[in-house]
């Protein structure tokens, strides 16, 4: 057999022939590319666009102090289902007061370990999690992350970046549901038409909530093989689609989480490939967060139609990590 004709897009090598889907992306990443815009040296992306007067301006929207965590508490069988590929928190105790007791001790401590996948829940992704035709963000070879982690890209380099305005869009509360069909793509009509009901802007800077309903629906009904990839299958998920990333682009977001597995829609076609992804945080460096709890505040944000939050949310410096746990604080 031999060799295939090949072709380049920023200095990446494809097969020739793509798929629609491959076409999608190419596009979409040749338009959306942020690769050399901070200079060749850059692993923040789009968190660039959170300055220390972004975060003086975040301020402005704490007027009763209430914090509120944006954070699935961490337990050792949710929200990963068997099959799932990722372990969930795992906490065991080294030292106890049982322990003093026995031993008759006057004092002591007591002491604990935590193992657990740092995807496994809510945290954000690093620009290192994903990859698209060999590369990572702003050029970099996939080769870059090894069996010792990221040697570029990793999340330490966000991790005293994510305190800045964020907006909750309430995509679920627009559409009067309590959550998204499984199969719904979030629009840019739905997001604009979200934001004009709320009567909230988004500037550049700000990091975007958008809930769905699907964390909450998921939790209600116990369902959780319904929320995860199970033994291989990605599950039918509401969330963005690749035409959503033109806009936010524009908006000059900074960052985005949701309610969901994994930020983007997932419907029946999706056949294992993640195209928001590999376009927005290969491309664009663009920082996701995923399985973040938002009904709480969203009902907080309806009951006083205030949609705006001071958010701080510092995931863990883990050398090398390609992802950070977090415990998102929203402050109002």
């Amino acid at each position: 057999m031999g060799r295939q004709p090949r072709h380049r897009l920023h200095g990446m090598i494809a097969a020739a022939e793509p798929s629609p889907l491959d076409e999608r992306i190419d596009a979409a990443a040749r338009r959306l590319s942020n690769w050399g815009r901070w200079g060749p040296q850059d692993e923040l992306g789009t968190l660039n666009l959170i300055t220390a007067d972004k975060r003086l301006e975040a301020l402005a929207c704490v007027r009763s102090g209430t914090a509120i965590s944006l954070a699935l508490e961490l337990r050792p069988d949710l929200p990963q289902p068997a099959g799932s590929g990722r372990l969930n928190a795992q906490h065991t105790m080294t030292e106890t007061g049982s322990d003093l007791a026995a031993r008759g001790d006057v004092s002591g401590y007591s002491d604990d370990v935590l193992a657990m996948s740092v995807h496994a829940a809510t945290h954000w992704d690093a620009l290192s999690h994903a990859f698209h035709r060999g590369f990572m963000y702003n050029g970099r070879a996939c080769t870059e992350v090894t069996s010792a982690g990221a040697r570029s890209n990793d999340i330490v380099r966000v991790a005293d970046r994510l305190v800045t305005r964020a907006v909750l869009i309430d995509v679920a509360r627009y559409r009067a549901v309590d959550a998204l069909e499984p199969d719904h793509e979030v629009t840019v009509a739905d997001l604009e038409g979200a934001l004009e009901v709320q009567g909230v802007e988004v500037r550049s800077g700000d990091v975007i909530l958008v809930r769905t309903g699907q964390l909450g629906r998921i939790a209600a009904s116990g369902d959780w093989r319904s929320f995860t990839e199970v033994d291989g299958k990605l599950p039918l998920e509401p969330g963005i689609g690749l035409g959503c990333l033109p806009w936010v682009q524009e908006a000059g977001v900074a960052a985005i989480a949701c309610d969901n597995w994994a930020v983007e829609h997932l419907h029946a076609g999706s056949d294992g490939r993640l195209p928001v992804h590999e376009v927005a945080i290969v491309h664009m460096g663009l920082t996701l967060g995923e399985i973040f709890q938002l009904d709480g505040l969203a009902t907080h944000c309806a009951a006083d139609g205030r949609w705006d939050v001071l958010l701080a949310a510092a995931p863990l410096p883990v050398r090398g990590g390609v992802g950070g746990i977090v415990n998102p604080i929203a402050i109002r």
